[in-house]
């Protein structure tokens, strides 16, 4: 029997257990004949992608932040389609919503490269037409898109159950619970609207500053200041 001097090693661990590798079950299969490719997806996801690329574009070149705004798309849309709906329009599907999902968070994903490449060039010197950066948008959108093909079967498909994807789970939890989806955009709509209101009383009729500024005293030149925005509001409550 062989003997240890000293002190006994520890036991070896169990291996790992292996990764759930379960098939994928999509909710829709591909034999099924469901639109996905409608006008009112593209539509919806173009306006949508405008809105928000807009806001965050602004928002980066104001807080030097951007945020995702995937999930508010997801929403949005589903409100949308809810919304179309009530009109007369016929009910929009899973996949229609996806489209539009997808176009709409492609596009504040698009604006945040944008606004964090451009304005190096114009501190250089450089004066960019807006042609020149809508060319310099577009091929970096369909380099990304390019890149994504080939990694869709490796990183999704194949590691279905392995990677989380946690913004990417919720956008598709809110687009399966669609009627949950519509009632919960109230939060979205709702905010905006306060928004819309605060920004209006001070920056269009001015009944206060934006921006609080106080003078440290003892200090040279030392000044504290605090800017007051729902936007800030905004950005924070998502990080």
């Amino acid at each position: 029997m062989r003997r240890y001097r000293g002190r006994r090693p520890a036991p070896a661990s169990p291996p790992p257990a292996p990764p759930d590798k379960r098939p994928h079950l999509p909710d829709v299969h591909a034999d099924w004949n469901v639109a996905e490719f409608s006008i009112q997806s593209i539509g919806t996801g173009i306006v949508l992608g405008i809105v928000f690329g807009a806001a965050n574009a602004y928002l980066g070149l104001k807080a030097g932040v951007t945020v995702s705004a995937s999930i508010p798309v997801a929403v949005a849309s589903v409100a949308v389609f809810s919304a179309f709906r009530i009109l007369g329009a016929r009910r929009a599907t899973v996949l229609e919503t996806n489209i539009s999902q997808s176009i709409g968070s492609a596009g504040e994903s698009l604006a945040a490269g944008v606004i964090f490449t451009i304005p190096a060039l114009i501190l250089w010197g450089f004066e960019p037409e807006w042609w020149t950066i809508s060319l310099y948008a577009g091929l970096g959108g369909v380099l990304g898109v390019l890149f994504m093909v080939p990694l869709r079967r490796f990183l999704i498909r194949q590691e279905h159950g392995t990677l989380a994807y946690p913004e990417g789970t919720a956008c598709a939890e809110v687009i399966r619970a669609a009627d949950r989806g519509g009632q919960q955009a109230r939060y979205v709509f709702s905010g905006l609207g306060v928004a819309a209101v605060y920004q209006t009383l001070m920056a269009g009729l001015g009944l206060w500053k934006s921006s609080v500024q106080y003078t440290v005293p003892g200090l040279r030149n030392a000044l504290f200041s605090c800017s007051l925005s729902p936007a800030y509001l905004g950005v924070g409550y998502i990080l």
